[in-house]
């Protein structure tokens, strides 16, 4: 017989890559793709963010240890969805309250946060908006709002980027989340670019500083 417990907390070491600057007005929360890691999505967006901002970019909470030819290279995950089965083994609960926690201890959270999501970060950051009200704007990049999976907050603007050449996620039904999105009482801008491809290139990040 299989029992469940879910209040059993797990105290391990987490890494965020950051920026902190003096006296900050914002806060920028970088939340990086399926097998990525913080320090790939800083690095990735830096340059487009102000100097006058904090930027955060935490590794996700679970652990993916990725199989090179002479080492393990740690590679991390916000959550654990089987498209096939169309099943949550791990649903978006946890990593929400896990950044929660991250913000409570780094005495950040009551500043206003702007929520940056590249692909499974992006799919996720929509619930980060949910429980945390210093949240007021969400930018997701080649990623799908799934409105089943979080509450909308109506102060909260939600833009999205992604490519109709994308391969990984559908151009197609991305607009159409966004769309019902939109009536909800969202009031963010939908962005398709020509040709990105999934991968994060100067289109992409052209488009987010747009939103900055």
């Amino acid at each position: 017989m299989k029992k469940h417990f879910t209040s059993i907390p797990l105290k391990i070491t987490h890494t965020v890559e950051a920026h902190f600057p003096v006296n900050p007005k914002r806060v920028y929360l970088l939340l990086h793709g399926y097998m990525q890691t913080g320090e790939f999505l800083y690095n990735q967006f830096r340059a487009a963010l102000p100097d006058d901002a904090i930027i955060i970019a935490p590794n996700a909470p679970f652990l993916l240890p990725y199989a090179k030819k002479e080492h393990f290279e740690m590679r991390y995950a916000w959550y654990f969805f089987d498209p096939k089965v169309r099943v949550y083994y791990i649903d978006y609960d946890a990593a929400a309250e896990y950044i929660k926690s991250l913000l409570i201890e780094m005495d950040i959270i009551r500043k206003p946060i702007t929520v940056i999501g590249y692909s499974q970060g992006g799919y996720l950051a929509p619930k980060i908006a949910e429980i945390i009200p210093a949240v007021d704007t969400v930018i997701g990049l080649a990623c799908s709002f799934r409105n089943e999976k979080f509450e909308y907050r109506q102060s909260v603007i939600m833009h999205q980027i992604n490519s109709k050449q994308d391969l990984i996620i559908d151009h197609s039904s991305a607009k159409e989340e966004f769309l019902k999105l939109r009536e909800r009482g969202n009031v963010g801008r939908f962005v398709s670019l020509e040709e990105s491809t999934h991968r994060i290139d100067v289109e992409y990040l052209s488009e987010l500083k747009s939103f900055i």
